[in-house]
């Protein structure tokens, strides 16, 4: 198992014993082959941990994530369909990949015409401004694992 979906199931794991409210409803995951199926009209490519996440489950019905900055709950993680939808439809001259939502900031990755292991994580309700600064996590991996950390440190 990744390092990325151990922290996820640490997560959803987590949520269930110490949340037990949490309205939190997650889609079954996806196949490498659905991925690859769902992806191919998106005009960059998106890195192999991107494919991990949605193996793990295909976004939430509900909200899932806790924020991993602050004490707020209310993270959606957007189905693939979701995301490849917004990403195509963007209208922004850069591969901007949206990944989860908050009431306050996107988090995404930028696309990359080469295929990688990982991509930087940003966060910002301007993610025009956002890419010119440094990203927040140097990538999903170890933004679930700073998540991860911080939920075990509240145990």
């Amino acid at each position: 198992m990744s390092a990325l979906k151990e922290a996820l199931e640490f997560i959803e794991d987590w949520v269930k014993r110490n949340m037990p409210d949490h309205p939190a409803m997650m889609r079954q995951g996806l196949s490498r082959e659905e991925i690859e199926d769902r992806t191919k009209d998106l005009p960059f490519k998106l890195p192999e941990e991107i494919y991990d996440l949605y193996q793990w489950h295909n976004g939430g019905l509900k909200p899932f994530l806790p924020h991993p900055d602050q004490d707020e709950y209310i993270t959606f993680f957007s189905s693939l369909e979701e995301s490849v939808y917004n990403a195509k439809d963007s209208g922004l001259s850069y591969p901007l990949f949206p990944l989860f939502n908050t009431e306050s900031a996107l988090y995404f990755i930028l696309g990359s015409e080469e295929k990688c292991e990982a991509a930087p994580v940003y966060s910002s309700d301007m993610p025009d401004e956002a890419i010119e600064q440094e990203p927040d996590y140097p990538s999903l991996t170890s933004m679930m694992q700073t998540l991860a950390d911080e939920l075990r440190s509240r145990s």
